[in-house]
Parts: structure tokens; C-alpha cells; sequence
């Protein structure tokens, strides 16, 4: 039967209707430039978003873009400071194992365009409200007597992403944060002096922009899409006190996703301020741009825009990219972001990161390099002027991606698992070791690999955790009374941690996994039976035996069958690496595709020994597996068959699968 004959055949029995990173990123060879003559902090110059004195001059002629990155490792969320005749970048964490995370990247360069990557770290410490492993879009500013950075991490009680501020008296750190909490967390529950009328998402990418009047402000965005896009995303701002590390007044909307090619998202602020002449004897013409980045930082649509701020800093700013953003997907890189301009010489630079190329996401070997593109203004006969980016630099030799752990992982295979904790390899998948010799207080009712695939964690129905491999444990509630029994655990993208998923739809996070709610208390007529992650654990799924499916956090519902009753009861649940769909399995056999998941097939129509309890998708989701109670391996798509337990003595029913 033709693959999409089986899809239609599949939809009508289930009467359906209408972005570590679990890659370590290459360590860079550095010199490490240090300028520690406390006489030069008197000459710095600050260009962070805010470029006082530079009068505006008409755009160059255009030609054809083919852009080059300037840095040779991923860095992310670029932010430059100039100071004693040294730029120095700061960029999000490098991702690595736990060891070798750098929680701030830094490069330092001579001349603004030549950088050289460092191997120190500039927040090698976080503060204890901040969860290690999610530190992003650092923003610095010199305040006279010390160096003041603004960051964005993870809040550790509740998940949402806030804002902290930590000082350093050099440009390179070390930078510290001894603050109990953060200092801008727009979520209704972390306290904030900027916003107080609800939950915005949290708080993220900050901005420092200071204007030619030595007048400061913090520019961020509220994280509105973190909670399922149910409030707008909003780029706001407010006033710093004279040493940058306090608040004047309150804050301000700059301005919100308004645009279809922002997909519900803009983020990544920064503000610059330029002026143009007037002409006899009138004073030159203030003009304040605030550039941005607009849609998903994982896809080739995410892109810069730009809006003008007419009344200033403060606000409101008109959205000037309508109908298509400044920067898009260009030649040499894939969805440009994360902007923040600086001069150099007379000469406005905006640095950003992209894609390089055209591959896209980090698990299948993409980095995000800092790429630099001149800054110009063309007039317009109003203004403000309409800036132009050209690239900074000519087009040379894309940077070499650094070694990619995808292709050090073990070959393709998987992992069959029995209620005794019994563990089947087949393919790539090797033996890290098993319960099945032990005497367990509940049976173990699922698996889940490492996002390495050398390691596992098996999990039991009272929700003890077994962690074999390279799997650590985070934590348990096998301890503790349940309402209703654990049927399943979903790591999270680095490993750092995993949820806990229970029959009630109850969810337990651990480690680094945030809790994005669940339906623990939400009474549900049928048992929750299987659940699946985000591509880039920003959130899950789970899914009830009658096929309902409930999303949490960045994880969209894509459809679900009006039900599945009997032989339909759902028992497997797996996503696409965009977290755009879903596959949903049954007892049965029969696999129902949502969303953008393909239609790869079923074993529907087939007299099957046993009911199928689990799947897995392969590392592309191109195919995945269904497993069988009695052992047996079903392949589709391009999920290959390694071998199976299927005919053979079994000393306890299969439960689960995962894929290496």
C-alpha cells in the first residue's frame, strides 16, 4: 500500500478533523588581550547601542551581498564595547558539557573588525536564582569606576528567563552577581520593579543604550511567546540611573510584534541614536532607530528589522519593516539576528549572528558566528534616513564548523526495554547496563537516551530513575506518594535534566528541566499515556489514551483525533525536529501525523501478536519505530531495522523504545 494511501486510510480510522544544543561547540584557540593600566579607563569610549556623535551619510550604491563570518566558533547574541583602543565582544554561553561551559563568551579585536576568541570566561559564576546552562544576550556598559553587564538566565524556581546585572572592575570580568534575585523578571511571580500588572513571559535580551545627553536606558523584551504566544511579545524600556545599575522611572512600550514575518516574535533590541544636518543655521535632527530581530532564531525566516523612535528612548517607536525585514536569509547565512551596532573610525558597524550557510540548527552541526555588515543611511526626503547593511568585510572562506558531535555519536540503533528493566541493544545502540537482575518496588514502564547516545535513564512507575551511560541523575519521586503511577520520562535537550510525566498528566522537573505546567489537577477522564519533548525543550506534550493532546510552553498543539477508543487506546507519542507536528501511535498499530509530520506509514490492517507499546523517531525524524509488547521492531520511513526481541523468550513485556 502507497505511503500516503496508508495517511488517508490512517486519518479516517482515527476520525481526525481539522530549537544542545546538546552539541558541544568548539573550544577557541585565544590570545588573551588585557589592558590593566587603571589610567586608560579615563579615555574609554562606550558604543553600545548608543553612537552620540556620528552624523548621518548617505548609503553607498548597493551590490551584491555574499556575507562571511568574522569570528570562527558559534557566538551568539553579539554585544561590543569599546574601550582603551580594544573592542571587546560578549556573547550567550558556548553550550558545552557541563565542565566546559562559558557561561559569556568574549573576543577581543584591534581594530573592530578582526576578532580573536578568548578562553576565559566572563561570568564564571552565576548567582543562585540563575540555572546553569542558560545564560544568553549579555549587554555592557562602563559607568566611570566599573564595568556593568546585563544578562539574561534562566530563573531557577520557576523556569521563565529574567534578567540579572553583574559588575566587573575590567572589561573581560571576572563579572559578579551576588543578587538574591534578578532585577527585571516580567512573569507575575519573580519581583520587578519595571512591570506590575501581570504575567509577560519573563524577561530577556537586554540592551544598554546611552544618548549624546550621557542619558542611560535598559532595553529588553518581554518573553510573551515562552508562554504559548497568549500575550503579545514587547520590546520596552527604562531609565538607568548614572552608574547603570538602578532605575529612574518607569517603564515604557517601545513596541510589539505587529508584522507577519515576525511570526508572533521580536526580540534582540538595540537602540541607536544618529544625527542629520539641517542645514543653514538649524540644529542637526535627532534620530533614534531601535533595531531587532523578528521570528524564530532556529528557522531561516528570523531576521533584522528596524523602527523609528521619534519621541526618543522612551518611546513609542514606529515599526518601519512592514512588509519585509532590513536583513533576511542572505547568501552565506541563514537567519540573521541578535543586532547591536558600534562605530569604527566614522564608520557605524552592526555586528549580529546567523546561520552559517545554509544549515540551520545546531544538532545538525550548524553554528551561529558573528558576521558584520556597515551601517548606512539612504535619505528618503523625510526622516528619519533609511539605513542600508552591506557587509563589513569582503567575502572570503566561510569559517570551518568546528568537529560536530552528531558525527561522533554511536551508529544509528536503539534500545528495547522490559518491565524488569531488562535492556535489548540493537545497531549503534551499546549496553550501559539494566535492572533486570534486580528486585524492583515497581516495574519499569519506559526509557529515554541520552541526547549523546551514550547513556540512558529507565524509569519505574513510582518514578524511580535508573541512569546508566553518561545519563546523571537529577532526581527522583520515588520517594514520595504519587496520585497515580509515572508512565514516562523526557530528557531535556543538553541532558542536564528531564520531566517525570505521570498518568494524571502530573509533571516533576529535575536538573535544568523547566516546569511548564501540566494537568495534574485538571481531572482528566482518560489516563495520560505518552508524552514527547520541543525540538529545543522549550516545552512538551503529552497526550491521553483517547489521542487528547496537551501542549505546554513553546510546544504548539497540531491536532488530535476526536478519539480512540478500544484498540485505538494511544500508546506512543513522538515530535518533528521543528516541534511543528507530531506522530501519535495506537495499541493497534496505526500512527496518526499532525502538524508537519510526514506520513511514513502504519500497521494498521495487521494482525499484530502483540499491541504496540511505545515509538521513537530517528535523529532527523525522517522515520521512526514502533514497539511491540512481544519484542517486535515495526520500521518506517527511514528508520532502519537493527534487530528486534520479536519471537524470542522474553522474561517481561517490552514497555518502551528509544532510538541512539
Amino acid at each position: 500500500m502507497a505511503p500516503m494511501h496508508m495517511a488517508t486510510h490512517m486519518r479516517q480510522l482515527f476520525h481526525t478533523g481539522p530549537v544542545a544544543r546538546a552539541r558541544a561547540r568548539a573550544r577557541c584557540r585565544a590570545r588573551l588581550a588585557r589592558r590593566t593600566a587603571l589610567a586608560t579607563l579615563a579615555a574609554l569610549v562606550v558604543i553600545v547601542g548608543a553612537v552620540a556623535s556620528i552624523g548621518v551619510a548617505a548609503a553607498p550604491p548597493a551590490s551584491a551581498a555574499n556575507w562571511a563570518p568574522v569570528h570562527n566558533s558559534d557566538f551568539p547574541d553579539p554585544n561590543i564595547l569599546s574601550f582603551g583602543g580594544v573592542y571587546y565582544g560578549f556573547a550567550t554561553q558556548n553550550f558545552a558539557a557541563p565542565s566546559q561551559t562559558v557561561n559569556v563568551q568574549v573576543s577581543t579585536s584591534p581594530n573592530g573588525i578582526n576578532w580573536n576568541p578568548l578562553t576565559v570566561d566572563a561570568l564564571p559564576h552565576l548567582p543562585p536564582w540563575a540555572r546553569a546552562g542558560n545564560t544568553w544576550a549579555p549587554s555592557v556598559a562602563y559607568n566611570g569606576s566599573a564595568f556593568i553587564m546585563y544578562y539574561t538566565a534562566t530563573e531557577t524556581s520557576t523556569g521563565d528567563q529574567c534578567i540579572g546585572m553583574a559588575t566587573s572592575a575590567l572589561p573581560i570580568g571576572p563579572y559578579v552577581d551576588n543578587s538574591p534575585q534578578p532585577v527585571v523578571c516580567d512573569n507575575g511571580v519573580d519581583p520587578s520593579p519595571t512591570i506590575n500588572d501581570g504575567d509577560w513571559g519573563g524577561s530577556i535580551d537586554p540592551d544598554i543604550f546611552t544618548d549624546k545627553s550621557n542619558n542611560s536606558f535598559l532595553i529588553w523584551k518581554s518573553d510573551g511567546n515562552h508562554i504559548n504566544g497568549s500575550v503579545p511579545t514587547v520590546i520596552w524600556s527604562i531609565p538607568l540611573s548614572a552608574n547603570l545599575t538602578g532605575f529612574t522611572g518607569t517603564a515604557t512600550q517601545l513596541m510589539r510584534n505587529d508584522q507577519p514575518w515576525q511570526s508572533g516574535i521580536v526580540e534582540g533590541p538595540d537602540m541607536v541614536e544618529t544625527q542629520t544636518p539641517s542645514g543653514n543655521s538649524n540644529p542637526p535632527t535627532d534620530n533614534y532607530y531601535l533595531f531587532y530581530s523578528g521570528s524564530d532564531e532556529g528557522a531561516s525566516t528570523y531576521a533584522i528589522g528596524w523602527a523609528n523612535c521619534l519621541a526618543g528612548p522612551s518611546g513609542p517607536c514606529t515599526d518601519m519593516s512592514t512588509t519585509a525585514p532590513l536583513l533576511g536569509t542572505s547568501p552565506g547565512l541563514s537567519g540573521p539576528g541578535g543586532p547591536d551596532v558600534y562605530a569604527v573610525g566614522n564608520q557605524l558597524v552592526m555586528a549580529f549572528a546567523g546561520w552559517q550557510g545554509s544549515t540551520i540548527g545546531y544538532l545538525t552541526c550548524g553554528i551561529r558566528p558573528m558576521y558584520l555588515a556597515d551601517l548606512n543611511f539612504q535619505p528618503n526626503g523625510i526622516d528619519p534616513p533609511t539605513p542600508t547593511l552591506t557587509p563589513a568585510v569582503p567575502a572570503a572562506t566561510p569559517a570551518a564548523s568546528p568537529s560536530c558531535p552528531v558525527a561522533a555519536r554511536p551508529a544509528p540503533g536503539y534500545w528495547q526495554v522490559g518491565s524488569d528493566g531488562g535492556i535489548f541493544s540493537f545497531g549503534g545502540a551499546q549496553f550501559y547496563g539494566s535492572t533486570g537482575s534486580m528486585h524492583l518496588n515497581k516495574p519499569v514502564v519506559g526509557m529515554a537516551a541520552t541526547p549523546d547516545g551514550n547513556g540512558y535513564w529507565l524509569v519505574a512507575s513510582d518514578g524511580g530513575v535508573f541512569a546508566y551511560g553518561d545519563a546523571q541523575f537529577y532526581g527522583s519521586t520515588g520517594s514520595i506518594t504519587l496520585n497515580k503511577p509515572i508512565v514516562a520520562l523526557l530528557p531535556t535537550i543538553n541532558g542536564g535534566g528531564y520531566w517525570l510525566i505521570a498518568s494524571d498528566g502530573g509533571v516533576f522537573a529535575y536538573g535544568n528541566a523547566a516546569f511548564y505546567g501540566s494537568t495534574g489537577a485538571d481531572n482528566l477522564s482518560s489516563p495520560v499515556t505518552a508524552a514527547a519533548t520541543g525540538f529545543l525543550g522549550g516545552g512538551y506534550w503529552l497526550v491521553d489514551a483517547d489521542g487528547q493532546v496537551f501542549p505546554f510552553g513553546d510546544a504548539k498543539n497540531q491536532g488530535q483525533p476526536v478519539d480512540a477508543p478500544g484498540g485505538y487506546r494511544i500508546t506512543g507519542m513522538a515530535g518533528t525536529q521543528s516541534s511543528g507536528g507530531y506522530w501519535l501511535a495506537s495499541a493497534n498499530g496505526n500512527v496518526a501525523d499532525f502538524g508537519n509530520a510526514a506520513p511514513y506509514g502504519s500497521m494498521v490492517g495487521t494482525n499484530l501478536d502483540a499491541p504496540v507499546v511505545g515509538m521513537a523517531a530517528n535523529d532527523d525524524a525522517t522515520g521512526y519505530w514502533l514497539q511491540g509488547q512481544d519484542g517486535g521492531i515495526f520500521t518506517f520511513g527511514n528508520a532502519q531495522f537493527y534487530g528486534s526481541m520479536g519471537g524470542r523468550h522474553l522474561n517481561a513485556p517490552m514497555v518502551g523504545i528509544a532510538a541512539a
